[in-house]
């Protein structure tokens, strides 16, 4: 059977079957040795199935058979010859085909093909067709019916057809084969997924990137990622999409599976040729005759093929060969989860099919587990730990949602379970084809991540999997290649779903009995395995972490049977007594409440990389550290036994170092600061340390925290240049009176944070030769100081002569908060010319600032008291320096400052990022929308404020206003801020804003402007709908407000603006008063009294007497103020909801947001003005209309 001709994308296709790709209509006479007999043999080698009446005796009616072969057929191709119409059979032929042709919903199609003849002979019945119907005419009595045939022929010569014209006649049947491949050719591939979710955009990103390389280039596109994540059906999908710009296609499915059955190569190159060249009698005897064949019969042709599926198993050039192998403008498309096989075939063009993010993911399991696209009311909580536990992977959200299809919610909550310990077998089969392509140490790598290393930075594993001597700097670039893992910020992620394949692997070495397994993670089977002695030479590494801290009753012979164990990481078990044995194979011992004050006899501790002790009863290290020599990570946390830290000079290979919460630690050895591998140094609240390392001459120290550490007297003098330290902070040393001047040697230093350091009085000159310095701290914020002056030294940066100071050129970020500063010189901040971010909070003093540097985009002064003069901001914030890039200015706790926030909208209209300003006020500017607040459990949060649009990509943004009063209890001043974005009810994305307000008892406005993210909404008419929200705690909100902003336009009407300007949902009791007020229900000039009690408020307007408009009042209805009397007032608003009116009366009024500011454009249309009888121009322009909204 023939499959009907679909669209070039399956996302929307429909299929009809039919018996027939194509019905032959000709003049036996005529073209029956010839050109119909070419015309077939070419169709059939095209596996075009075609009908041909050449068997049925001629004579007299139409047979039955005959008929129904024609109505059977999806295209009829009609050959009209010179005697075509001397034959009654041949018409009657014409007519039953286009009848069939004009059926309502046949989607049948006729081709004629005009065979030495012209159309013009057809259609006017000329020549040749002229005596043919003249002598029929003698022979039919049916006068009607040689009216019909005469109609036919007329209707058929009409059509789009083929003419011969110069071409030869295998060019012709060339061509008529081509177009009707397009159309019947079996190429277009139905088996796509049934629900295509997220398809359609996925499609469209590899349509870009094949657009990037010209199309008359041999483009070859890799699609790679993990298993079940639709990389097949995608395939499929860009297939289909081109199918029609290509007479020779071929999708070759399971490509590696195919290959490795005998004689698979063989075959698939077979396939491809009988594909290609329609010749399906083709054989292949060996590989090389069939890269020969491909090579010699397809260099020509311009192709589009697929191969799915491949791995380096296969054998790619047996099939592909060189680019040269196929004709200029193919596209070749594979698929592999191994990037790598991308690399090694010189694919340059690539796409990571990516997981369905969470809207998508919801869709498509609502499809399978619900056949909607929304869950039932009472299973959406439980969908929701359905999707967390799945993710965004699309096999596993179709294999689990069928799975739960038609179920109760109690099975849904046991099936969850059991997901999580054993995953599905359709999925744990599909998953793990990548993991079985593994060679041994790379499985052992795998599964050690799966078990033990998820979620951790990739250099601390790799020397941990190196130590195993698993060649983790190789295997790991494998399992990414592969799609098993991905590296993220510097660490190892892997999906639940491949972290629980690799578990259940695992598991099926003993599933009954966990002691013989290599890993145990499980907290039942690790208390089983210690509590009834079932320690076995098999296991190689735990991991315990119970729901919530428990106790296992040890028994202490148990760690002797497990002299294998290389990995033991306890999270938060007590062990009820100590172990007298620890195998010498760790390089892990990370162990949470250690049992005893000492490691036992026997552990040497030569292979241990990482030791790591938290809240545990060691005392003294002693001698034991010593024969710790590969030790790279030490990290004591809470060990409040801890006195000392001793010689720790064999520690050669240490790079890091992190002692956090041990109180009683009183000295840190000297040979500490002479460890030449040492990276990190962090020692932090230690509060009776007191003897620390007098020099550091580390060379490769990067990163120095010293915290906490309050009777620390002394900073170390640094012996030689350190290179490598870029970070240095110290924080709260508050008996640290001064640095020394050897600081200048860590001439790489590009961040010094010192805060709340009390005593420091002296920092030394030489920190200007810190020539790459980016950031520079020098705070104080904590509240149980007075403020402090800032040391003497800091105070000579603000000499007038910079050039002595390096970092002018290179600092980004300067913190002076806390300090005793009164002015900021502008001739000295003005050098810092990559200034960024200026934090000057609580600066009490500080009175003036007169100038910003040039490239500022933060400015934070909260708590500055005393500020009173900002000229950079000014009372309209407008930026005197045009060049200036502010995108934040917090004046918050600044009382003194007056701040006019009626220019924002200006400021922002040309700006491509984010932008906010806090500042103290009680009443928010007059914005378009105001929104009722509601108390929840949790916050305080907006309904929502609806916006008609016709066309969203008209949105350039919009402004959010809200007055806040901070809550002096809390001692942070972070809020943050949500506003959640949804258009046509669908949640785009949110909007977080955290909006640092300073504690007190008085209320501030915080304006913020958010560029709208228009790539996410379509350009189609829409409800756009703003929901506000905030964290817990933090700031009470007062009142809350939208600004809708549009792109610029040029427009001088109103009814210009309306025309593109969004409609605003108003109630219906407004809408319905308006109504009556325009269908003469009062007078045709109401008086104010009327107007008013109908929600349309008039102001006299005088210029000795403008009455206040209390901006700050959240109006409940909808209001309108127009500054001029009743009698002079052209006209009234109306407002629709949710719809424009347009009437060509409209007045050519401007529309102002502000008094004496005029605006070219406003969001708040879906208003009409009804012209009337006064053509005073001079009153337009003195009208000023003010909506508001309360939704």
């Amino acid at each position: 059977m023939a499959v009907q001709g679909a669209s070039s994308s399956s996302l929307s296709s429909s299929t009809r079957w039919w018996i027939y790709d194509v019905f032959l209509s000709f003049r036996g006479e005529d073209t029956r040795q010839n050109f119909t007999a070419n015309l077939l043999e070419a169709l059939v080698r095209k596996k075009i199935h075609t009908y041909i009446d050449d068997k049925l005796p001629r004579g007299g009616e139409i047979s039955e058979e005959l008929l129904k072969a024609i109505e059977s057929s999806r295209i009829s191709i009609v050959i009209l010859s010179k005697d075509y119409a001397s034959s009654r059979w041949c018409l009657d032929e014409l007519m039953k085909i286009l009848e069939c042709k004009d059926r309502e919903h046949a989607q049948q199609k006729v081709l004629p093909v005009f065979y030495h003849v012209n159309p013009t002979e057809v259609r006017h019945q000329s020549e040749s067709f002229e005596i043919a119907l003249a002598k029929l005419k003698d022979r039919v009595k049916d006068e009607s019916k040689l009216e019909r045939w005469k109609a036919a022929l007329k209707k058929v010569a009409n059509l789009s057809g083929f003419t011969l014209g110069e071409r030869t006649e295998p060019q012709l049947i060339q061509e008529i084969v081509r177009d009707v491949s397009k159309v019947v050719k079996p190429k277009y591939l139905n088996d796509v997924a049934e629900h295509p979710v997220g398809m359609e955009s996925r499609v469209r990103d590899v349509h870009d990137i094949l657009q990037h390389v010209g199309v008359n280039n041999i483009r070859i596109l890799g699609i790679y990622g993990i298993g079940g994540v639709g990389k097949t059906n995608l395939a499929k999908e860009i297939y289909n999409s081109f199918t029609d710009q290509f007479e020779c296609c071929c999708f070759l499915a399971n490509v590696r599976e195919t290959s490795k059955r005998e004689y698979g190569l063989i075959q698939l190159q077979e396939i491809l040729l009988c594909e290609i060249l329609g010749d399906w009698s083709l054989k292949v005897r060996n590989e090389d005759e069939g890269m020969g064949l491909i090579k010699k019969m397809l260099w020509s042709k311009r192709v589009l093929l697929v191969l799915d599926d491949l791995d380096q198993s296969v054998k790619v050039k047996t099939i592909l060969g060189g680019c040269d192998w196929f004709g200029l403008g193919s596209i070749i498309i594979i698929t592999t989860r191994d990037e790598h096989l991308l690399t090694s075939y010189n694919v340059h063009l690539r796409y990571k099919v990516k997981e369905l993010d969470h809207d998508e993911a919801l869709q498509l399991f609502c499809w399978n587990a619900f056949k909607n696209e929304n869950p039932n009311h009472d299973f959406v909580e439980i969908t929701e730990n359905v999707l967390h536990y799945v993710g965004g992977l699309p096999l596993a959200l179709m294999v689990v949602g069928s799975d739960l299809f038609g179920r109760d919610i109690h099975y849904w909550r046991s099936a969850l379970e059991k997901y999580k310990k054993i995953p599905p077998k359709d999925i744990l089969e599909t998953l793990r084809i990548s993991y079985d392509g593994l060679d041994e140490s790379e499985k052992s790598i795998f599964l050690d991540i799966a078990c033990f290393f998820a979620e951790e930075e990739e250099e601390y594993v790799t020397k941990i999997l190196d130590a195993c001597g698993f060649f983790p700097n190789c295997g790991i670039k494998v399992l990414v290649d592969k799609s098993l893992i991905t590296i993220e910020c510097g660490k190892l992620i892997m999906h639940d779903l491949l972290k629980d394949m690799g578990r259940e692997i695992v598991r099926q070495e003993s599933p009954e009995e966990p002691e013989k397994r290599s890993r145990l993670w499980f907290h039942e089977d690790v208390r089983h395995v210690f509590e009834e002695t079932k320690g076995t030479n098999m296991i190689q590494g735990i991991l315990i972490e119970f729901p919530k801290q428990d106790l296992i009753d040890l028994n202490p012979e148990t760690f002797s049977a497990m002299r294998r164990l290389r990995i033991f990481i306890n999270r938060n078990a007590r062990f009820s007594r100590e172990p007298t044995y620890l195998s010498n194979e760790l390089r892990v011992l990370d162990w949470h409440s250690y049992p005893s004050d000492s490691f036992p006899q026997n552990f040497h501790g030569k292979k241990l990389l990482v030791l790591k002790m938290d809240d545990c009863f060691i005392k003294e290290l002693g001698e034991g550290l010593k024969n710790f020599q590969k030790l790279t990570t030490v990290k004591f946390s809470k060990c409040k036994f801890l006195t000392k830290i001793p010689d720790v000079s064999g520690l050669q290979t240490l790079n890091r170092l992190d002692i956090e919460d041990c109180n009683n630690l009183v000295e840190v050895h000297q040979s500490i600061g002479f460890l030449d591998k040492l990276v990190k140094l962090s020692i932090v609240y230690c509060q009776s340390l007191s003897s620390f390392p007098s020099s550091l001459k580390l060379r490769s120290l990067a990163t120095l925290i010293l915290s906490y550490c309050e009777r620390l007297q002394k900073f170390p003098e640094i012996d030689s240049e350190m290179k490598c330290l870029t970070y240095v902070k110290l924080e709260h040393l508050t008996a640290i009176n001064e640095l020394p001047s050897s600081i200048g040697n860590l001439t790489s230093l590009l961040d010094l944070q010192i805060s709340d350091c009390y005593r420091l009085r002296h920092i030394p000159n030489s920190i200007h030769q810190l020539q790459h310095l980016r950031c520079l701290i020098l705070d104080r914020t904590s509240d149980d100081q007075s403020q402090y002056p800032l040391p003497s030294s800091t105070a000579e940066l603000f000499s007038s002569d910079l050039s002595g100071t390096a970092f002018n050129s290179t600092l980004e970020v300067l913190d002076l908060s806390g300090s005793n500063i009164v002015v900021i010189p502008p001739e000295w901040i003005r050098g810092f010319v990559q200034l960024q971010l200026l934090e000057l909070c609580h600066c009490e003093q500080l009175k003036e600032i007169l100038e910003l540097p040039p490239n500022i985009t933060t400015v934070n002064t909260r708590g500055c008291i005393s500020l009173e003069s900002f000229p950079e901001v000014s009372n309209q914030f407008e930026f005197n320096t045009s060049s200036l890039k502010v995108r934040s200015i917090n004046l918050s706790g600044c009382h003194k400052m007056l701040v006019n926030p009626l220019r924002f909208e200006e400021y922002v209209e040309d700006l491509e990022e984010d932008c906010e300003l806090i500042f103290p006020g009680n009443k928010i500017p007059d914005l378009d929308y105001h929104c009722k607040l509601k108390k929840t459990r949790n916050s305080y949060v907006c309904d929502g404020i609806n916006v008609d649009l016709v066309y969203s990509n008209e949105i350039k943004g919009f402004i959010a206003c809200a007055v806040v009063l901070s809550d002096p209890s809390q001692r942070s001043p972070r809020n943050n801020m949500h506003i959640e974005i949804y258009y046509n009810g669908v949640y785009q994305y949110t909007s977080t804003r955290t909006a640092h307000i300073d504690p007190s008892s008085s209320d501030h406005v915080w304006l913020y402007y958010h560029k709208l993210q228009g790539e996410r909404l379509k350009s189609v008419e829409g409800i756009l709908q703003l929901k506000f929200d905030k964290d817990q705690g933090g700031v009470l909100i007062r009142s809350f407000g939208i600004q809708v902003l549009r792109k610029q336009k040029e427009t001088n009407t109103l009814q210009d603006v309306a025309s593109w300007s969004p409609c605003v949902n108003v109630q219906p009791s407004s809408e319905s008063i308006i109504s009556d007020l325009e269908n003469g229900s009062h007078d045709e000039n109401p008086n104010d009294q009327d107007l008013e009690r109908h929600g349309v408020h008039l102001v006299e307007k005088d210029e000795g007497k403008t009455r206040d408009r209390d901006t700050g009042v959240l109006h409940e209805d909808v209001g309108a103020h127009l500054d001029a009397s009743s009698e002079e007032i052209e006209g009234w608003v109306h407002l629709m909801d949710g719809k424009r009116r347009h009437d060509e009366d409209d007045c050519n009024l401007e529309f102002n947001w502000y008094p004496q500011q005029k605006r070219q454009y406003s969001s708040t249309m879906g208003i009409r003005i009804t012209e009337l009888e006064n053509d005073d121009e001079n009153s337009k322009e003195d009208l000023d209309l003010e909506l508001k909204l309360g939704l």
